[in-house]
Parts: C-alpha cells; sequence; structure tokens
C-alpha cells in the first residue's frame, strides 16, 4: 500500500507543534515547582526539618533539574526533526523515507516516557504537598516563643 507522504509531513509537524507545546508547559511547571521546593527551603529552617523531609525536598530538587534537561533535548530533538521535514518540503529532490519515518517514531515513544515518567513525578510531589507538612517540621507556637 502507498503511503501518502504529504498527509505524513503534515501529521508530522502537528505532532511537534504538539509536543513543543506540551514541553514549554511542563518547563514553566517545573520552574513553579522548583520555586516552591526554594522557598520551602528558604523560609523553613533546616534544623527544624525532619530528615527525610530534607532529602525529600532534594530529591525533588534533583528531579526537576532532570526535567529541566530532558525538556531542552527533547526541543533540540523535535526541532531537528523539524529541520529535516522543513528541507523534504523546500527540496524536490529530498526523499521522504523509511529513516523519517523511524526518527518519528523514536520521538513518539521518548514523548510516550516523558509523558509517563513526568506524570509520576507530579503525582509524587502532589502527594507530597498534599500531606500534613507540619508533621516533619517543627514551628513553635506563639505561646512556646513567649515562654523563650
Amino acid at each position: 500500500m502507498a503511503r501518502n507522504t504529504k498527509f505524513d509531513l503534515h501529521r508530522f509537524h502537528f505532532e511537534h507543534r504538539l509536543w513543543l507545546n506540551e514541553v514549554d508547559f511542563v518547563d514553566q511547571e517545573v520552574d513553579f515547582f522548583g520555586h516552591l521546593v526554594h522557598e520551602m527551603r528558604a523560609f523553613l529552617p533546616v534544623e527544624e526539618m525532619d530528615s527525610n523531609f530534607a532529602e525529600t525536598l532534594t530529591h525533588f530538587e534533583h528531579e526537576f533539574d532532570h526535567f529541566k534537561r530532558t525538556v531542552n533535548s527533547i526541543q533540540a530533538d523535535i526541532r531537528d526533526q523539524e529541520g529535516i521535514i522543513a528541507s523534504i518540503i523546500k527540496e524536490a529532490t529530498t526523499q521522504f523515507n523509511d529513516e523519517v519515518r523511524e526518527s518519528q517514531a523514536y520521538l513518539r515513544e521518548k514523548m510516550a516516557f516523558f509523558h509517563d515518567n513526568y506524570r509520576k513525578l507530579k503525582i509524587e510531589f502532589k502527594l507530597f504537598m498534599g500531606k500534613d507538612l507540619e508533621k516533619h517540621i517543627h514551628v513553635p507556637t506563639q505561646q512556646e516563643g513567649k515562654d523563650r
């Protein structure tokens, strides 16, 4: 069965635009989550934090840094593939071949893996933020502060 190359090009371009928007959103969200963790560190004295709580904050800082790097890598991969597709469209002599389709399939797999991993991290972070944070931090009551 013959493939419709023109349809594939438009479909691939649509996927790229969609993925770039998705990773841009993740990038913004990771910045926001990282800011929350940074504020927790800034406003909560380390000596009053449970050690597991401090380790968890460090874990999330590392994970958010990882996703920032991953976003940059994925954006570069998508833009590279867009460049290949653009050259195919511009130059009639360039062939749209199985290598382009395989590269697109690889990007689909990479995006699926990215979505799955980010979803898991986001759920983990939301569960962490939803916990009773006071049980990990000793915050003196106003009465305790007056007694000192």
